[in-house]
């Protein structure tokens, strides 16, 4: 099975010509032509295996934030206190009552 891959060329005189012969090819497969702005410098890109591991390491990396997000961060201390525990210190306070009064 071909993979995908770039390979530069040239369209001339109603034809693209390629640069090399792709590596797999047989008689016929189906391509894509894109065309760029002349004086535009061509590179071919990577295929096959440096792609394949790229995406692995972008999968993994996503994993690996995913199972961050789900054990969540420690900030340490007891948790939060609640709505109803606040507006009571909130009472106190206003009352003129200092912390460890009561």
């Amino acid at each position: 099975m071909l993979t995908s891959m770039t390979i530069p060329g040239i369209y001339r005189g109603g034809k693209v010509e390629l640069a090399e012969r792709p590596e797999g090819l047989v008689e016929s497969a189906p391509v894509l032509v894109t065309f760029v702005p002349e004086g535009t410098r061509v590179e071919p890109m990577a295929s096959g295996p440096p792609a394949d591991e790229a995406e692995a390491a972008r999968r993994g990396a996503g994993d690996q934030l995913i199972k961050m997000l789900r054990e969540g961060l420690d900030l340490g201390g007891p948790p939060y206190p609640g709505r109803k525990e606040l507006y009571d210190r909130d009472q106190r306070f206003a009352g003129g009552s200092e912390p460890g009064d009561d």
